[in-house]
């Protein structure tokens, strides 16, 4: 097997790798978006339930303002870890795509020196052939 060939197959596998980062980076993308909502889904009911009509309404109302204000804390937090993973991603990509440039343009090299090699044994079975009948 050729140099070049050998080289496109430890490509692949980098670029399994690579995919594999990929689908990681997109999963905690997705985690870190999920526990967002599920905190302006909080904040809603928190929200909603400051109605004045029920009569222990003023005796929560601190603890309220504190989930709220802890809610806004967590959801920067969360912002911040959703911008370096959205950068990472980038990052992965660009690797990935990049990588699979010098894949392509490997096997490019890999097949071509294949065929020469396929050429080269034609023509020396051809040459031994005519040298055989003179």
């Amino acid at each position: 097997m050729s140099e070049a060939s050998d080289r496109v197959k430890r490509l692949n596998r980098v670029l399994k790798v690579q995919a594999q980062k990929r689908i990681l980076e997109e999963w905690r993308i997705g985690q870190l978006r999920e526990q967002r909502i599920g905190l302006e889904k909080s904040d809603a009911d928190i929200l909603a339930s400051l109605g004045v009509e029920n009569a222990l309404h003023g005796l929560f109302i601190g603890a309220k303002v504190s989930n709220l204000r802890r809610n806004e804390a967590e959801r920067t937090k969360l912002a911040e870890a959703e911008n370096q993973a959205e950068e990472r991603l980038r990052n992965v990509r660009r690797v990935e795509k990049s990588l699979e440039k010098v894949r392509n343009s490997t096997g490019r090299e890999a097949d071509a020196e294949a065929e020469a090699k396929q050429r080269d044994a034609s023509i020396d079975a051809f040459l031994a052939r005519t040298t055989s009948f003179e």
